[in-house]
């Protein structure tokens, strides 16, 4: 069943299938990875996800970029067969923020608008702090580089003027 849907881009594109199984036996991929192929039910969506597939191997992507992607397309495709799903990515890292773009394009919009928000902040001077979402939630990691009592005490209260602008 997988190899059958992963290779279904075959047919007629003069690819050796030999080079994508060897790829799916070294990374030990099997259906339990992609469960979510037993929803694509037409040969367009099989298609379709079996040439992001290959355009994942193409740009040497990780197992787990690759079950990433193929979700996320399996859902954009699924949701809209003739979906205009990137194609040509560049990199692996920068197409799956376009795909997820394309799949939660509100989540997407309150991360931005959360981030800008969260960035302006008045945070502690030698703050360094990164916007990320983990999971359902997002939010802001923060690390502090404190060498005294008198740096703790300044990153305290830069923290309480934060507390109180959020």
């Amino acid at each position: 069943m997988l190899e059958n849907t992963l290779l279904f881009a075959l047919q007629g594109q003069n690819q050796d299938p030999d080079p994508i199984m060897d790829w799916i036996k070294s990374k030990k991929l099997s259906i339990q990875h992609l469960p979510f192929l037993n929803l694509l039910k037409t040969d367009l969506e099989k298609k379709r996800v079996s040439e992001i597939f290959l355009q994942c191997l193409e740009l040497n992507a990780s197992l787990s970029d690759t079950i990433q992607i193929l979700e996320l397309v399996t859902e954009l495709v699924l949701i809209n067969p003739n979906h205009a799903v990137i194609d040509n990515p560049k990199d692996i890292q920068s197409w799956k923020v376009k795909l997820k773009n394309l799949r939660y394009p509100q989540t997407m919009q309150s991360d931005q608008d959360l981030k800008k928000k969260l960035e302006a902040l008045s945070w502690p001077p030698s703050a360094k702090i990164k916007f990320e979402r983990r999971g359902d939630r997002a939010g802001v990691e923060l690390k502090l580089f404190i060498t005294s009592s008198a740096d703790l005490i300044k990153a305290i209260s830069a923290l309480e003027r934060v507390k109180e602008q959020i």
